[in-house]
């Protein structure tokens, strides 16, 4: 009358949806990474930090000189 007890057949359900959730994860930081990731030899991000470096020192020289 009852179906006999198969905990082979149990959490199937649960662990496709797992794997699948897995694999949209790894697929979405792959995207973000091949999309947003610069090499530290690469010559624009040179000159974006460059640039942010020198503009960072130009305004903090003239705080400097004020105080003394």
């Amino acid at each position: 009358m009852s179906v006999a007890y198969d905990p082979n057949k149990l959490g199937w359900p649960a662990a496709a949806v797992t794997t699948v959730a897995t694999l949209g994860l790894l697929f979405m930081a792959y995207t973000i990474h091949k999309n947003t990731y610069r090499h530290p030899r690469d010559p624009m991000n040179f000159q974006v930090y460059h640039a942010e470096d020198n503009a960072k020192k130009n305004t903090a020289a003239p705080a400097a000189e004020a105080k003394h």
